[in-house]
């Protein structure tokens, strides 16, 4: 999960390094990359695994946004 969160903020620091802001919106972008680390781990986490990940990743989203 830890790494998950990780990859989110480097590609979030990535934009920001760029200053791609203008023509975007943050906290869509940081849903979208929310949703396809979550899509990403459905298919190596067992239900329960992908539950607590969303969850994480969702806390923790908020806190960026």
């Amino acid at each position: 999960m830890g790494k998950a969160l990780n990859r989110i903020k480097s590609q979030l620091a990535q934009l920001d390094k760029e200053n791609k802001w203008d023509d975007l919106d943050r906290e869509g972008i940081i849903d979208q990359l929310i949703y396809e680390e979550i899509k990403a781990a459905s298919y190596e986490l067992d239900y329960e695994g992908v539950g607590r990940m969303v969850n994480f990743l969702i806390e923790e989203g908020e806190k960026l946004k």
